[in-house]
Protein backbone atom coordinates (compact mmCIF):
# COMPACT_ATOMS: atom_id res chain seq x y z
CA UNK A 1 0.00 0.00 0.00
CA UNK A 2 1.12 3.59 -0.03
CA UNK A 3 0.78 5.47 2.91
CA UNK A 4 0.82 8.99 3.37
CA UNK A 5 1.32 10.41 7.33
CA UNK A 6 -0.90 13.82 7.67
CA UNK A 7 1.25 15.43 10.86
CA UNK A 8 4.16 14.36 12.44
CA UNK A 9 3.69 15.31 15.96
CA UNK A 10 3.83 12.14 18.67
CA UNK A 11 0.73 9.96 16.95
CA UNK A 12 2.41 11.21 13.32
CA UNK A 13 5.90 10.64 14.17
CA UNK A 14 5.07 7.12 15.60
CA UNK A 15 2.96 5.34 12.58
CA UNK A 16 5.23 7.03 10.06
CA UNK A 17 8.92 5.87 12.03
CA UNK A 18 6.74 1.75 12.36
CA UNK A 19 5.95 1.84 8.54
CA UNK A 20 9.40 3.02 7.24
CA UNK A 21 10.79 0.72 9.57
CA UNK A 22 8.46 -2.12 8.42
CA UNK A 23 10.14 -1.57 4.62
CA UNK A 24 7.27 0.86 3.85
CA UNK A 25 8.03 4.35 1.82
CA UNK A 26 5.10 6.69 3.98
CA UNK A 27 4.75 9.95 2.52
CA UNK A 28 4.91 12.74 5.29
CA UNK A 29 3.48 16.03 5.42
CA UNK A 30 4.93 18.27 7.59
CA UNK A 31 4.03 22.06 8.58
CA UNK A 32 5.13 24.46 6.19
CA UNK A 33 9.00 25.24 6.49
CA UNK A 34 9.40 22.01 8.51
CA UNK A 35 12.45 19.87 7.90
CA UNK A 36 11.93 16.25 8.99
CA UNK A 37 14.81 14.09 7.17
CA UNK A 38 14.71 11.19 9.53
CA UNK A 39 12.85 10.08 13.30
CA UNK A 40 14.30 8.30 16.17
CA UNK A 41 11.80 5.71 17.68
CA UNK A 42 12.75 4.99 21.16
CA UNK A 43 11.07 2.20 23.39
CA UNK A 44 11.78 0.53 26.46
CA UNK A 45 14.91 -0.98 25.21
CA UNK A 46 16.28 0.13 22.20
CA UNK A 47 16.34 3.32 19.87
CA UNK A 48 15.93 2.99 16.09
CA UNK A 49 16.65 5.97 13.39
CA UNK A 50 14.87 5.49 10.47
CA UNK A 51 15.10 8.17 7.01
CA UNK A 52 11.36 9.87 6.26
CA UNK A 53 9.87 11.16 3.07
CA UNK A 54 8.75 14.03 4.08
CA UNK A 55 7.53 17.33 2.23
CA UNK A 56 5.45 20.32 3.02
CA UNK A 57 3.61 19.93 -0.29
CA UNK A 58 1.25 17.18 -0.46
CA UNK A 59 1.41 17.67 -4.43
CA UNK A 60 4.31 16.40 -3.91
CA UNK A 61 3.19 12.89 -3.46
CA UNK A 62 0.31 12.23 -5.66
CA UNK A 63 -2.88 10.27 -4.47
CA UNK A 64 -2.43 7.47 -2.05
CA UNK A 65 -4.17 4.02 -0.98
CA UNK A 66 -4.21 5.27 2.73
CA UNK A 67 -4.27 8.62 4.69
CA UNK A 68 -3.40 8.83 8.04
CA UNK A 69 -4.68 12.38 9.91
CA UNK A 70 -2.57 12.60 12.78
CA UNK A 71 -3.43 16.42 14.16
CA UNK A 72 -5.00 17.68 16.79
CA UNK A 73 -8.99 17.83 16.71
CA UNK A 74 -9.18 21.33 16.38
CA UNK A 75 -6.64 21.21 13.34
CA UNK A 76 -8.46 18.50 11.39
CA UNK A 77 -10.41 20.83 8.84
CA UNK A 78 -6.89 22.19 7.93
CA UNK A 79 -5.28 18.92 7.43
CA UNK A 80 -7.77 17.26 5.13
CA UNK A 81 -7.91 20.46 3.04
CA UNK A 82 -3.96 20.28 2.76
CA UNK A 83 -4.44 16.47 2.34
CA UNK A 84 -6.76 17.20 -0.99
CA UNK A 85 -3.94 15.44 -3.11
CA UNK A 86 -3.31 12.81 -1.56
CA UNK A 87 -7.32 11.74 -1.64
CA UNK A 88 -8.12 9.80 -4.40
CA UNK A 89 -11.43 7.93 -5.66
CA UNK A 90 -10.33 4.79 -3.61
CA UNK A 91 -8.17 6.17 -1.06
CA UNK A 92 -9.12 5.55 2.97
CA UNK A 93 -8.13 7.80 5.21
CA UNK A 94 -7.87 7.26 8.65
CA UNK A 95 -8.28 10.05 11.11
CA UNK A 96 -6.43 9.33 14.54
CA UNK A 97 -8.03 12.24 16.81
CA UNK A 98 -8.40 12.59 20.50
CA UNK A 99 -12.49 12.46 21.53
CA UNK A 100 -16.00 12.07 19.26
CA UNK A 101 -15.09 12.97 15.84
CA UNK A 102 -17.62 15.05 13.57
CA UNK A 103 -18.90 12.08 11.33
CA UNK A 104 -20.20 9.96 15.00
CA UNK A 105 -24.08 11.11 14.30
CA UNK A 106 -25.92 12.58 11.31
CA UNK A 107 -26.19 15.30 10.97
CA UNK A 108 -22.72 16.03 11.47
CA UNK A 109 -21.27 17.24 14.72
CA UNK A 110 -21.22 21.47 14.43
CA UNK A 111 -19.24 21.19 17.77
CA UNK A 112 -16.04 19.70 15.98
CA UNK A 113 -16.89 20.53 12.33
CA UNK A 114 -18.65 24.33 12.55
CA UNK A 115 -19.38 25.12 9.14
CA UNK A 116 -19.26 21.51 7.82
CA UNK A 117 -15.50 22.35 6.22
CA UNK A 118 -14.38 18.74 6.72
CA UNK A 119 -17.55 17.11 5.92
CA UNK A 120 -17.47 19.23 2.60
CA UNK A 121 -13.73 18.24 2.26
CA UNK A 122 -13.76 14.47 2.92
CA UNK A 123 -16.80 12.11 2.03
CA UNK A 124 -17.83 9.90 4.77
CA UNK A 125 -17.24 6.67 2.45
CA UNK A 126 -13.42 7.62 2.43
CA UNK A 127 -13.44 7.33 6.00
CA UNK A 128 -12.26 4.68 8.01
CA UNK A 129 -12.60 5.28 11.97
CA UNK A 130 -10.09 4.83 14.53
CA UNK A 131 -9.57 5.13 18.27
CA UNK A 132 -5.48 5.47 19.24
CA UNK A 133 -4.71 3.87 22.43
CA UNK A 134 -0.97 4.55 22.71
CA UNK A 135 1.67 5.77 25.50
CA UNK A 136 3.61 8.23 22.80
CA UNK A 137 5.27 11.41 23.22
CA UNK A 138 8.13 13.51 20.78
CA UNK A 139 11.01 15.00 22.58
CA UNK A 140 12.01 17.96 20.85
CA UNK A 141 11.45 17.68 16.61
CA UNK A 142 12.42 14.30 15.61
CA UNK A 143 12.89 11.98 18.68
CA UNK A 144 9.28 9.43 19.13
CA UNK A 145 9.33 7.76 22.82
CA UNK A 146 6.45 4.40 22.82
CA UNK A 147 5.77 3.08 25.69
CA UNK A 148 2.56 1.58 24.79
CA UNK A 149 0.12 0.93 21.50
CA UNK A 150 -3.01 -0.27 19.93
CA UNK A 151 -4.94 1.28 17.40
CA UNK A 152 -8.89 0.16 17.07
CA UNK A 153 -10.36 0.50 13.31
CA UNK A 154 -13.81 0.09 11.66
CA UNK A 155 -16.15 1.32 9.00
CA UNK A 156 -17.96 4.28 10.61
CA UNK A 157 -21.29 2.69 9.75
CA UNK A 158 -20.41 -0.42 11.60
CA UNK A 159 -19.79 -3.96 10.24
CA UNK A 160 -16.84 -5.48 8.75
CA UNK A 161 -14.89 -4.62 5.70
CA UNK A 162 -11.91 -6.04 3.92
CA UNK A 163 -10.36 -2.49 3.51
CA UNK A 164 -10.28 -1.93 7.61
CA UNK A 165 -9.09 -5.71 8.11
CA UNK A 166 -6.26 -4.79 5.41
CA UNK A 167 -5.67 -1.80 7.14
CA UNK A 168 -4.96 -3.48 10.53
CA UNK A 169 -2.86 -5.64 8.71
CA UNK A 170 -0.68 -3.08 7.44
CA UNK A 171 0.01 -1.40 10.89
CA UNK A 172 0.20 -4.56 12.32
CA UNK A 173 3.06 -5.78 10.43
CA UNK A 174 4.53 -2.99 10.83
CA UNK A 175 4.42 -3.76 14.50
CA UNK A 176 1.65 -1.66 15.94
CA UNK A 177 -0.90 -3.65 17.63
CA UNK A 178 -4.05 -3.04 15.90
CA UNK A 179 -7.28 -4.54 15.73
CA UNK A 180 -10.45 -3.95 13.82
CA UNK A 181 -14.26 -3.50 15.23
CA UNK A 182 -17.62 -3.93 13.81
CA UNK A 183 -18.52 -1.77 16.42
CA UNK A 184 -15.82 1.23 15.74
CA UNK A 185 -18.50 4.22 17.53
CA UNK A 186 -18.74 2.25 20.98
CA UNK A 187 -14.90 1.98 20.95
CA UNK A 188 -14.78 5.94 20.28
CA UNK A 189 -17.34 6.75 23.17
CA UNK A 190 -15.77 4.23 25.65
CA UNK A 191 -12.61 6.10 25.62
CA UNK A 192 -14.55 9.48 25.17
CA UNK A 193 -16.28 8.36 28.48
CA UNK A 194 -12.61 7.61 30.40
CA UNK A 195 -11.28 11.15 29.26
CA UNK A 196 -14.15 13.86 28.40
CA UNK A 197 -14.15 14.80 32.55
CA UNK A 198 -10.25 13.97 34.00
CA UNK A 199 -8.63 15.59 30.96
CA UNK A 200 -10.88 18.87 31.18
CA UNK A 201 -10.67 19.17 35.25
CA UNK A 202 -6.59 18.37 34.71
CA UNK A 203 -6.46 21.48 32.36
CA UNK A 204 -8.43 23.65 35.29
CA UNK A 205 -6.59 22.61 37.96
CA UNK A 206 -2.93 21.83 36.68
CA UNK A 207 -3.14 18.32 38.40
CA UNK A 208 -1.91 15.04 37.37
CA UNK A 209 -4.62 12.08 36.71
CA UNK A 210 -3.63 10.67 40.47
CA UNK A 211 -4.48 14.20 42.27
CA UNK A 212 -7.77 14.71 40.24
CA UNK A 213 -8.64 10.59 41.63
CA UNK A 214 -7.77 11.36 44.85
CA UNK A 215 -9.68 14.45 45.37
CA UNK A 216 -12.48 15.05 42.95
CA UNK A 217 -13.60 11.24 42.81
CA UNK A 218 -17.16 12.44 42.84
CA UNK A 219 -17.38 14.85 40.18
CA UNK A 220 -15.91 12.23 37.89
CA UNK A 221 -18.24 9.73 38.91
CA UNK A 222 -21.28 11.97 38.16
CA UNK A 223 -19.90 13.11 35.32
CA UNK A 224 -19.13 9.45 34.18
CA UNK A 225 -22.74 8.98 34.87
CA UNK A 226 -24.01 11.60 32.51
CA UNK A 227 -21.60 10.58 30.15
CA UNK A 228 -23.56 6.88 30.63
CA UNK A 229 -26.82 8.35 29.82
CA UNK A 230 -25.61 9.71 26.77
CA UNK A 231 -24.08 6.60 25.47
CA UNK A 232 -27.22 4.71 26.26
CA UNK A 233 -29.45 7.58 23.77
CA UNK A 234 -26.96 6.95 21.04
CA UNK A 235 -26.57 3.38 20.68
CA UNK A 236 -22.86 3.24 23.05
CA UNK A 237 -23.88 1.54 26.15
CA UNK A 238 -21.36 1.21 28.54
CA UNK A 239 -21.81 -1.58 31.25
CA UNK A 240 -18.73 -1.08 33.22
CA UNK A 241 -18.90 0.75 36.58
CA UNK A 242 -17.63 4.29 36.69
CA UNK A 243 -15.51 2.92 39.36
CA UNK A 244 -13.74 -0.17 37.60
CA UNK A 245 -12.98 2.05 34.75
CA UNK A 246 -11.33 4.82 37.29
CA UNK A 247 -9.02 2.13 38.70
CA UNK A 248 -7.73 1.68 35.34
CA UNK A 249 -6.41 5.20 35.24
CA UNK A 250 -5.64 5.50 38.74
CA UNK A 251 -3.16 2.32 37.84
CA UNK A 252 -1.38 4.71 35.73
CA UNK A 253 0.14 6.87 38.38
CA UNK A 254 1.17 10.66 38.11
CA UNK A 255 0.48 11.11 34.66
CA UNK A 256 -0.38 14.18 32.82
CA UNK A 257 -3.27 14.36 30.26
CA UNK A 258 -2.69 15.33 26.88
CA UNK A 259 -4.74 18.67 27.39
CA UNK A 260 -2.77 19.28 30.42
CA UNK A 261 0.22 18.88 28.09
CA UNK A 262 -1.16 21.33 26.22
CA UNK A 263 -2.57 23.86 28.72
CA UNK A 264 1.30 24.17 29.84
CA UNK A 265 2.82 24.55 26.88
CA UNK A 266 0.31 27.51 26.08
CA UNK A 267 -1.06 25.29 22.75
CA UNK A 268 -4.88 25.23 22.07
CA UNK A 269 -7.25 22.38 23.89
CA UNK A 270 -9.05 19.67 22.24
CA UNK A 271 -12.28 21.10 24.50
CA UNK A 272 -14.78 20.16 21.43
CA UNK A 273 -13.98 16.89 20.87
CA UNK A 274 -13.79 15.16 23.88
CA UNK A 275 -16.68 17.51 25.85
CA UNK A 276 -18.41 19.72 23.59
CA UNK A 277 -19.34 16.72 21.00
CA UNK A 278 -20.57 15.10 23.99
CA UNK A 279 -22.93 17.85 25.06
CA UNK A 280 -23.77 18.17 21.58
CA UNK A 281 -24.98 14.57 21.26
CA UNK A 282 -26.43 15.30 25.04
CA UNK A 283 -29.00 18.07 23.51
CA UNK A 284 -29.87 16.12 20.82
CA UNK A 285 -31.42 13.71 22.74
CA UNK A 286 -32.43 15.45 25.34
CA UNK A 287 -30.42 13.71 27.85
CA UNK A 288 -29.96 15.63 31.46
CA UNK A 289 -25.98 16.50 32.09
CA UNK A 290 -25.69 19.55 34.64
CA UNK A 291 -22.15 18.52 35.55
CA UNK A 292 -20.65 17.88 32.50
CA UNK A 293 -21.85 21.35 30.70
CA UNK A 294 -20.73 23.12 33.98
CA UNK A 295 -17.43 21.65 33.56
CA UNK A 296 -17.43 22.75 29.70
CA UNK A 297 -18.14 26.20 30.78
CA UNK A 298 -15.63 26.34 33.58
CA UNK A 299 -12.98 24.98 31.03
CA UNK A 300 -14.29 27.31 27.81
CA UNK A 301 -13.79 30.60 30.03
CA UNK A 302 -10.33 29.10 30.98
CA UNK A 303 -9.24 28.65 28.09
CA UNK A 304 -10.22 32.04 26.24
CA UNK A 305 -8.97 33.48 29.18
CA UNK A 306 -5.49 32.01 28.44
CA UNK A 307 -6.05 32.05 24.47
CA UNK A 308 -6.41 28.61 24.35
CA UNK A 309 -9.93 27.79 22.47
Amino acid sequence: MKVAVVGAGAIGGWVAARLALAGHDPAVLVRPGRDLPSLSLEGAEERQMVAIHSSDEAAEFGPQDVVVLAVKAFALAEAVEAAAPLIGPATAVVPMVNGVPWWFADPPLASVDPGGRIAAALPLERVVGCVVHAAVRREGERIIVQQADKLILGEPGGGDSARVAAIAGLFAKAGIRAEASAEIRRAIWYKAWGNMTVNPLSALTGAAADRIIAECRPLLLACMEEARAIGAAIGCPITESGEARISVTERLGAFKTSMLQDSEAGRPIELEALLGAPLELARRHGVAAPQLAALYAMTRLMGEARGLV
